[in-house]
């Protein structure tokens, strides 16, 4: 029994102890580490971080579309992420689930997203014109429920997750068959090395889990781009043709502009006696400048005047935005 000291062990403590300046450290033998060859630890730390940094990014995006899209709050992040073998994965998950497998283009392997059917019922019916409210008991889903998750909810559930990849690689990743039963994966061995990402889900009152099992042999070929400098490159070095493009666009966008010549207030019955040739006097003075607005917003000031047969108006000053209608510099 481990419990139980050796001979030798006894010797050393007595040792220790008639020798006080002795220190205990240099006595006691370290263990030698033990590797289990048997759950070998395929992702490291780091890559675990970045991991976890891409499916939070997905979660924002994802809970923030289907908000719009069910006209209701969901909330989704991160509960966990964790390495494990598929073999405890695919016993982990209830039977029946909602198990989809999606391929990754351009590797070579897959990566499976799982609900519960409480999740899929909920979804299913909200996106019907329900009330939102998980039903009794867990079956699998029809037919009909199939073709409306895969349409509405799994399509833009892989559009999210290629984008919170891109700046890892671009991904593409394509719904290839669902299963409701987890034994009949047939993804990965039981020995396989996955990273298991949990994401708690919300909607009304209703809480659940959402499970992505990322194996290693599919991310294989990309795992060396997780890590923290490659993660922020994009940050770091923009695209010039990127930023370019950006700005073209903000050029050729198109604002309103309106000149504001002044108020009157007149009473209803005044407006319907209005007939042609009546005069209006307005607030603003003849020699007062105008307010120049572009949106909501004064940005300039500016005086009327006529440019031919058109009229229109000299810009006179530059408003400040922080104080709108008070002009920061005269032209």
């Amino acid at each position: 029994m481990h419990d139980i000291l050796s001979q030798e062990e006894i010797d050393l403590l007595i040792r220790a102890a008639s020798e006080p300046d002795l220190e205990l450290e240099t006595i006691v033998e370290e263990e030698d580490p033990v590797y289990d060859f048997s759950r070998p630890n395929k992702f490291s730390k780091e890559h675990m971080r970045a991991l976890h940094r891409i499916h939070e990014q997905f979660c924002r995006t994802y809970s923030g579309y289907m908000s719009a899209k069910l006209r209701n709050k969901v909330e989704l992040r991160v509960q966990s992420i964790e390495q494990i073998l598929f073999g405890d994965f695919v016993r982990s998950l209830p039977n029946p689930s909602v198990i989809s497998v999606y391929a990754v283009h351009p590797l070579e392997g897959y990566i499976i997203m799982q609900l519960t059917p409480d999740i899929a019922f909920l979804l299913h019916d909200r996106l019907c014109g329900g009330d939102g409210i998980p039903i009794g008991g867990s079956r699998g889903l029809t037919d009909i429920e199939i073709a409306v998750l895969k349409r509405q909810v799994l399509s833009v559930f892989s559009e999210h997750l290629a984008g919170a990849w891109q700046d890892v690689s671009d991904l593409k990743f394509e719904l290839d068959y669902m299963e409701s039963n987890p034994q009949f994966l047939q993804v990965a061995s039981d020995r396989d090395a996955v990273a298991l990402v949990t994401m708690r889900f919300t909607l009304n009152e209703t809480s659940d889990m959402i499970s992505i099992c990322l194996p290693h042999r599919t991310l294989e070929p990309i795992i060396k781009n997780l890590t923290h400098i490659r993660m922020f490159e994009s940050l770091q070095q923009p695209d010039p043709k990127r930023i370019e493009l950006l700005k073209a666009k903000v050029r050729s966008a198109v604002v309103p502009v309106e000149v504001e010549l002044g108020k009157a207030t007149v009473t209803v019955q005044d407006l319907l006696d209005l007939a042609v040739g009546d005069v209006i006097p307005l607030s603003t003075k003849k020699s007062e400048t105008l307010d120049v607005k572009v949106g909501s917003m004064t940005k300039f000031k500016g005086t009327p005047g006529r440019l031919g047969q058109r009229l229109g108006v000299v810009i006179t000053s530059v408003c400040d935005t922080h104080d709108e209608g008070g002009p920061e510099e005269d032209e």
